[in-house]
C-alpha cells in the first residue's frame, strides 16, 4: 500500500491552508489564478488585504520562511518580519500588511514541508 498526498494540494482558484489549520479560526492562505499566487489572512474574512506573488517569487517568499529568521527581511518584494511573540507581519510596499501569529506560521510551514501548496503538475514532474 502507498501513501498519497497529505491534502489535495493547490488547485486553480481555490483558496487551500494547511491541514494542521483546519480547525483554527485564523490562517495563512493560498490560492493560484493561473501563474499568480495569492496569499490572505483568514481572520480578515476575505475583506482583507490579498498579496500576489509571481512563480518565481512565491518560491523566493517560501524559502525565505523556510530558512529561519536569519533570512526573514526582504523576499520577493515582500518585508517580513518575525516578531518577539514568534508571529509574522508581511508588508508590501504599498502599505498592504498581513499579520500571523506563531500558531498558523507553524503550520504554513508544516504544509510547506509536507508539499501541501505545491501545484498538482509540479508534484508528478
Amino acid at each position: 500500500m502507498t501513501a498519497g498526498p497529505r491534502t489535495p494540494g493547490l488547485a486553480q482558484g481555490r483558496w487551500v491552508k494547511a491541514r494542521r489549520s483546519d480547525n483554527a479560526s485564523g490562517c495563512v492562505e493560498v490560492r493560484v489564478d493561473g501563474g499568480v499566487y495569492r496569499v490572505r489572512d483568514t481572520k480578515d474574512l476575505g475583506r482583507g488585504p490579498v498579496l500576489s506573488l509571481t512563480k518565481e517569487e512565491w518560491r523566493a517568499f517560501c524559502d525565505a520562511l523556510l530558512a529561519g529568521p536569519d533570512r526573514l527581511v526582504q523576499a520577493a518584494g515582500l518585508q517580513l518580519a518575525l516578531r518577539t511573540d514568534g508571529g509574522l507581519t508581511i508588508r508590501r510596499s504599498d502599505g498592504a500588511r498581513l499579520r500571523f501569529t506563531a500558531f498558523e506560521v507553524e503550520c504554513f510551514l508544516d504544509g510547506l514541508r509536507g508539499g501541501e501548496f505545491d501545484l498538482p503538475s509540479a508534484r508528478t514532474a
